[in-house]
């Protein structure tokens, strides 16, 4: 019996138009070309998911509150890039009962990974590179794409939302990650990164998931 092929998307999203999470404002947070804050726009994004922060886009220029409060720290990182190491800092210091995970191994295992967090409920900072290059890109995972049989779905790419790239024009990503093969499972040596304008072959190398703490207080 053939399977349906379906998009899971993390629980606070809303797709449409333009992604959103429970405010008028988009999640998205886009990458100037002159920045290297891929890592800083996904946590951005990831916040405005999360609940932590209102618009995104009003972070650098907000002079109190919780967007503020991410631009002084994120301002010292916003021209020389950050470490997954630095963004899961980042988010640690920000206070705001999440708690980052950072795994740095090669790309199955972060794929294994990335699936793993999504399944439980947790966004993602992926880090991937082109194949024959080594400067590395960060971008949100939102979901995932499988085929389901039964009660059973089998994953075989990472939805994502791509700083670098505009507003998301395929309604519930602006880019994707295919490292499987949709009709059989099987795992390809590297992913195909897939974006409105352009088709190439990366590798992750790591990844931070973002938990949210569990409240010690009773309800």
């Amino acid at each position: 019996m053939r399977g349906f092929v379906v998009q899971r998307l993390h629980p606070r999203l809303t797709p449409g138009q333009t992604l959103r999470a429970g405010s008028k404002f988009a999640v998205h947070s886009f990458q100037g070309a002159w920045s290297a804050a891929c890592a800083l726009h996904s946590i951005a994004s990831a916040f405005a998911i999360l609940g932590r922060i209102a618009d995104p886009a009003a972070v650098s220029w907000r002079r109190r509150g919780k967007e503020a409060d991410l631009w002084s720290r994120a301002a010292p990182l916003y021209f020389t890039g950050a470490t997954l190491t630095e963004v899961a800092g980042v988010i640690r210091d920000c206070d705001w009962g999440l708690q980052p995970v950072v795994i740095e191994a090669a790309h199955r295992n972060v794929v294994d990974f990335s699936e793993q967090e999504l399944s439980r409920g947790h966004l993602v900072i992926a880090s991937w590179r082109p194949i024959g290059q080594s400067l590395s890109h960060a971008v949100l995972v939102v979901g995932s794409e499988g085929r389901t049989q039964g009660c059973r779905f089998r994953p075989h790419a990472l939805l994502i939302l791509d700083p670098a790239e505009r507003d998301a024009p395929m309604a519930t990503c602006n880019a994707r990650l295919d490292y499987a093969n949709p009709a059989t499972g099987k795992r390809a040596r590297y992913g195909t990164y897939i974006t409105a304008r352009e088709t190439f072959s990366v590798v992750l190398d790591g990844a931070v998931s973002i938990r949210e703490k569990r409240s010690s207080k009773p309800p």
